[in-house]
């Protein structure tokens, strides 16, 4: 049996305080709601180190609701945790196949019907990958000693409940008196919206004993003015506040060993670095880094703009043959482009539409597809960067796509201004930065845009889908998830005529979660309008009729 070297020359661990809160207290299951960069990823390293050494032979699951998420966010991240702590891959486990006869490891007490879904440790330990993928990987039918989740928040509750849940079970002779045994440990995000609720509720033992809700808003709102500060005495302030109401947010296990915790990025700011968190604030738009890098919980919209928006919009769209044809090669799956998307066809033209702005550009994408109209994703850059950045992002995605055609959806208002240091519009520029890269572009002017209250309709019609003449709309729930928080956030209300119209009053605004989404709304409601009068209602061409004489 390979045994771990005492003398590998690694670093020593360094965790920080929610990891050592989880590592230290008693538990049985978990539900831990992390921001990025938090340390999510050590610490399924750390529990996976647990399960190898205390339950040898024992078969636990790692689920995913994609392998497109399974195998190019998590593995890749937690495997160089494994590194950090002395596994290393092909010495100490192997993926995606039982490792070779010469080296007599025992196996699990119930082996992985499929090698290439799993996990296999030098003590007999396994962990098999499990998606919610049409392709993917069940636990259907199996007896399992634990879970693991990753991304809960993207979970289907009721397949989990029904497909994973329902196999944890077993084994009790082997492990009946290791508190881990059976244990379900759910790693996650922040949910936002309906999505993930369940994650959320679990805390609520929580909230019966402190205002949690209070005080993280108090911390998150310093945590963000001492960002966005550069004054070093306000800093020097803020920090002491901060560390003060971090003293008064506690989190213990409840009566049936269930941890219920939350962390952001501050809390690991020792190894991260402030500047990290400068970048990540100067990068990502102000409604992704409160909610994922601050962890803050976003409000919700009572009556939104695009109410008939439901979870059947969103669909997942992972090219798994070609993920899975990687095998396993962690440089390869760090590189991600179309070639991931199943819903991208490679053979059509991409359609899209951009929503310049002086802090944030966006640009959606989408094609025509058989009686549907799919989004396929959204991409954005915040300023300094602009034209050039955004359109190199789309040509570094797309490099593969074979029919490089964009078809450039465009109003008559927007988009057509020139900057001072240049003779081309915003949309002229973008457009010729395609040009440059090989792509065809076929513009598609909508002219004058109509008012809010026909977009509404118009929005309210496509996502209803009640009548069979229109594309149902379809979205890739992982390359849109920008575009799709920013519909479910963008709020309606009523104009001085009583007329309808979209609130897009948070964009003016510094510190408002979403405060951005309604652009990403604007692009989505060209797209509508290009639907209806370009592919419902297109006028007829006459120019390639000839008159014959009789």
């Amino acid at each position: 049996m390979t045994k771990m070297s005492k003398n590998q020359g690694f670093k020593q661990l360094k965790f920080n305080r929610p990891q050592l809160r989880f590592i230290i207290s008693k538990i049985a299951s978990a539900v831990s709601l992390w921001g990025r960069a938090t340390g999510k990823s050590s610490l399924i390293a750390w529990l996976i180190h647990l399960i190898v050494q205390t339950m040898p032979r024992s078969k636990w699951v790692l689920v995913g609701s994609t392998y497109k998420q399974i195998l190019a966010v998590t593995l890749p991240s937690t495997i160089a945790s494994l590194e950090r702590i002395g596994y290393i891959k092909d010495k100490h486990y192997f993926v995606g196949r039982k490792p070779p006869a010469k080296y007599r490891w025992p196996l699990p007490y119930e082996p992985p019907l499929d090698d290439q879904y799993a996990i296999y440790f030098y003590t007999g330990a396994c962990i098999q990958l499990v998606t919610q993928d049409a392709n993917g990987s069940s636990a259907r039918g199996n007896n399992l000693d634990g879970i693991i989740c990753d991304e809960s928040l993207l979970l289907n509750k009721e397949r989990f409940d029904k497909e994973v849940s329902a196999g944890n079970r077993g084994n009790r002779r082997y492990f009946g008196k290791n508190p881990l045994h059976h244990g379900v440990f759910h790693f996650s995000s922040m949910p936002y919206g309906d999505q993930g609720r369940w994650l959320v509720e679990a805390g609520n033992y929580v909230l019966e004993k402190y205002d949690l809700l209070s005080l993280q808003k108090e911390i998150t709102d310093l945590q963000l003015k001492f960002i966005d500060s550069r004054d070093r005495d306000f800093r020097k302030r803020a920090w002491a506040d901060m560390q003060e109401i971090s003293k008064l947010i506690r989190f213990a296990p409840d009566e049936k060993g269930l941890l219920y915790s939350e962390a952001n990025a501050f809390d690991n700011i020792v190894n991260l670095g402030l500047k990290y968190l400068e970048d990540q604030r100067l990068q990502l738009t102000d409604f992704v880094f409160l909610t994922e890098v601050l962890n803050r919980r976003p409000g919700t919209v009572e009556e939104g703009f695009y109410p008939m928006l439901s979870k059947r919009h969103a669909v997942d769209a992972n090219n798994n043959d070609y993920i899975l044809g990687l095998e396993f090669n962690l440089k390869k799956l760090s590189t991600i482009d179309s070639r991931m998307d199943s819903d991208c066809v490679s053979t059509m033209p991409i359609r899209g539409a951009v929503d310049w702005g002086s802090k944030i550009s966006v640009l959606s994408l989408a094609q025509q597809h058989p009686s549907e109209y799919r989004f396929l994703k959204g991409m954005y850059v915040k300023h300094p960067k602009l034209i050039n950045d955004l359109a190199d992002q789309f040509i570094e995605y797309y490099a593969y796509h074979l029919k490089k055609e964009f078809v450039f959806i465009q109003d008559a208002e927007w988009g057509n201004a020139r900057r001072p240091d240049s003779d081309m519009t915003y949309n002229e520029q973008f457009a010729e930065r395609l040009r440059k890269a090989g792509w065809t572009v076929r513009i598609v002017n909508m002219g004058r845009v109509p008012v809010h209250q026909v977009k509404y309709h118009l929005a309210h019609e496509l996502l209803g889908e009640t009548d069979p003449r229109l594309p149902a709309i379809r979205f890739n729930k992982d390359n849109c998830k920008d575009i799709l928080t920013a519909m479910s956030l963008a709020p309606v209300k009523q104009g001085r005529g009583g007329e309808i119209q979209k609130d897009k009053s948070s964009e003016k605004k510094l510190t408002v979660p979403g405060q951005e989404a309604t652009h990403f709304t604007d692009t989505v409601d060209l797209h509508f309008l290009s639907i209806d009068k370009h592919i419902i209602n297109p006028l007829m061409d006459f120019s390639d009729f000839m008159l014959l004489s009789a």
